[in-house]
């Protein structure tokens, strides 16, 4: 059986935050019956005009099986349309969330995960699944929230334990197969990487895309296709090309589907009695490891940053606050009201440092320490099944 798929991050975020959102939509949903696929994966489908467009467009050329979140945020816009029937689905919200204090970057609340869908073709069951990783933000932090898109692959690889069942998996995963994160995610999930396997790693986040600010040297690649035999299922990438790449006219300007360009793929799938096993690294659980104690160590850090912010900011409220008494307006006492309106914002602040120090970057720890259990037991049972292979 041979299936065409696709992925494309659609921007589809409400203005001013995106730009020519509905116009695009239409755009991309016209190019839809051009590229005669079986399913498409699209990210950021955060608006609910978007996503209905995008809906009706599929239901248009067959891709009428739909799966989203039942709100804007609940799938953290993920939007699946299919030609296969969907038999089963489970969406899982990400624990590691980002950063609360970059909260204009969106990743904190945009409630991204990951859903796995089973699919039925005449060839038996496939799982699919798409997700959107963390953003890189690297103009703001040296690390780039590497320790984040970890631990949010390990809660993605985690799921994705059974080997039964042939496995895609496409998304904007917002690394480059030259990142640390990139190794971690083939290392522990068995997956293959399409264009890399067929010799076309082109770049999906182009410098020439009018929406990108038309610097040519920030081309990398982000979004990808991903593929995994099953028990008893060989898959074959066949051909990998981009979509969605064409430059389109928006109200009489040079304007673009997205600012990403989109993956499709054509893949082989086919019953085959002692079908290779996925290939597994070892290595990666401690790469992983290494990693996940990197970003616990920095939100330890920011913790003890916010609590003496806090008592800083705590200490001169309590000074500003002493030298505020009534008396008759003069000089001194306008002085002393300005010490007084220091003192509530001194107080404020450092309430707010204190709300950081002890709700939300615990929250975050907590993540950590939750991902490392589950890179324990992914550990396990990856050794398991090496012991396995050994002895058979």
């Amino acid at each position: 059986m041979r299936i065409r798929v696709a992925t494309l991050n659609v921007w589809g975020l409400p203005e001013p935050f995106a730009q020519d959102a509905a116009a695009r939509m239409q755009a991309i949903g016209g190019e839809l019956a051009s590229l005669a696929l079986d399913v498409i994966a699209f990210q950021e489908v955060f608006t609910l005009q978007a996503r209905e467009q995008l809906r009706a467009a599929g239901a248009r050329v067959g891709l009428d099986q739909c799966w989203h979140g039942t709100e804007a945020l609940d799938g953290g816009g993920l939007l699946v349309l299919s030609r296969l029937p969907i038999e089963e689905a489970r969406f899982e919200r990400y624990s590691l969330r980002g950063d609360v204090e970059q909260i204009d970057t969106g990743e904190y609340i945009s409630g991204k995960g990951f859903v796995r869908l089973r699919l039925a073709t005449p060839d038996g069951p496939l799982d699919f699944i798409t997700t959107h990783l963390h953003a890189g933000h690297s103009s703001r932090t040296r690390h780039a929230y590497r320790s984040h898109r970890t631990g949010q692959i390990i809660q993605l690889a985690t799921r994705a334990l059974d080997r039964d069942v042939p496995l895609v998996a496409v998304g904007d995963f917002n690394l480059t197969d030259e990142k640390p994160e990139y190794q971690v995610l083939t290392g522990l999930t068995g997956l293959r990487d399409v264009a890399a396997e067929l010799g076309r790693p082109f770049p999906t986040a182009v410098g020439s895309n009018p929406y990108r600010g038309g610097n040519r040297n920030s081309a990398k690649r982000v979004d990808y296709v991903f593929v995994r035999e099953g028990g008893r299922s060989a898959v074959e990438a066949v051909s990998v090309d981009r979509a969605f790449g064409r430059p389109i006219e928006i109200a009489g300007r040079r304007a673009a589907f997205s600012n990403h360009l989109g993956v499709v793929a054509e893949i082989d799938i086919r019953p085959e009695a002692g079908a290779a096993s996925p290939s597994f690294n070892a290595g990666a659980v401690d790469l992983a490891a290494r990693i996940l104690a990197e970003g616990r160590a920095a939100a330890e850090q920011r913790r003890m940053e916010r609590r003496l912010a806090s008592g800083t900011g705590m200490l001169c409220a309590v000074a500003a606050a002493a030298v505020t008494r009534e008396g008759p307006v003069s000089r001194r006492r306008l002085l002393r009201g300005a010490f007084k309106g220091a003192s509530v914002v001194a107080l404020s602040s450092s309430l707010g440092f204190s709300a950081l120090s002890e709700h939300f970057v615990p929250d975050e720890i907590d993540a950590f320490d939750d991902a490392k259990r589950r890179l324990a037991r992914l550990g396990e049972s990856l050794s398991r099944r090496a012991d396995n292979t050994l002895s058979t």
